[in-house]
């Protein structure tokens, strides 16, 4: 798994984006990609995330994100 930082993310509509540790490209997140259900399905700038990457359509997005 690779891990990142919270770069920005909003509740109220559904996504942001990961700053991976390794540098590189912000890579997008969606609430149905975060690990939990119901309210637990929400990230917090900043905080410590692992990850899986897989390219998108339009460029990298996350897959089964945890809070380390």
């Amino acid at each position: 798994m690779t891990q990142g930082r919270v770069q920005w993310y909003s509740d109220a509509i559904g996504y942001g984006f990961i700053q991976p540790d390794e540098g590189g490209g912000k890579i997008l997140v969606t609430r149905q990609d975060i690990d939990g259900s119901g309210l637990r399905r929400s990230l917090e700038n900043g905080a410590k995330v692992t990850y899986e990457a897989i390219q998108g359509r339009e460029g990298m997005e996350a897959m089964s994100v945890s809070m380390v």
